[in-house]
């Protein structure tokens, strides 16, 4: 009786084991990566063809609910096998990996590699679909965090609706909203041959703001180099008119 327990208290530690290290050390929000990325995938990639009126459905295949996917098309069951993306159809026909389901069918409709990966990963999280509740209240959560990964939201009076008052950017992209921040100048030498500063212009110039400083250098670079004094005899004044004396040497 006792090797018994032990034997099954020593199967079951391993068992355990094994599970936690054959978890993900991030395990995916199914749910949230739905509502942020999948659902809105599939309403712009997928519903055109396979949603809304019942009389215009291609192959029978509606994308508009879990039920609809999960039942297939006219020739497609498997198109798509919650937890398991390797079985699932919708990632053969989205990776055009078959000729005959390359979908969406135009080149410049194409899913990305991030697109493609959102759905594998949402598949593999087990393809769950929450209700409008639940997605609001996802969204809702989403909008109060002002940068994720996702990017950043920019502080509006509102647009036409959600899609557009919370959408986030890259910050690269709208670097001209953010607030503004005085940059580190960086450390000039006293010497600086190729823009010919003297030593106090380029301590000077070391101290002086970020656009001063630069301002200074480039100044200086562009100046005109003076040119050697004529002669009173070569001079301009002499040469368009020969009748008038030469200049005085000064």
């Amino acid at each position: 009786m006792v090797a018994t327990y032990r034997f099954t208290s020593a199967f079951a530690t391993l068992a355990l084991t094994m599970a936690l290290q054959a978890a993900p050390d991030n395990p995916i929000d199914g749910e949230r990566l739905f509502t942020l990325k999948v659902g809105p995938l599939l309403s712009e990639k997928c519903d055109g063809c396979h949603g809304g009126d019942p009389e215009k459905i291609k192959g029978e295949l509606e994308t508009t609910s879990l039920q609809k996917l999960l039942k297939g098309g006219e020739s497609i069951t498997d198109v798509l096998v919650p937890g398991d993306a390797k079985k699932s159809f919708i990632l053969t026909s989205v990776r055009w990996d078959d000729e005959d389901y390359e979908m969406p069918p135009k080149e410049n409709d194409r899913l990305t590699a991030e697109q493609i990966r959102d759905l594998e990963d949402w598949i593999n999280a087990g393809a769950p679909w929450p209700d409008e509740e639940k997605q609001s209240a996802i969204l809702l959560a989403e909008s109060k965090k002002a940068v994720t990964d996702e990017g950043v939201i920019i502080q509006t009076s509102g647009g036409l609706g959600d899609d557009w008052t919370f959408r986030r950017y890259k910050p690269e992209d709208v670097w001209a909203f953010q607030p503004v921040a005085k940059p580190e100048v960086p450390k000039v030498e006293p010497q600086i041959a190729e823009s010919r500063l003297s030593n106090e212009e380029g301590e000077a110039a070391a101290g002086a703001s970020f656009n001063n400083h630069h301002s200074a250098i480039e100044i200086r670079r562009q100046a005109p180099t003076p040119s050697t004094p004529s002669s009173p005899r070569n001079s301009p004044r002499s040469k368009s008119n020969p009748l008038l004396p030469p200049m005085p040497v000064p």
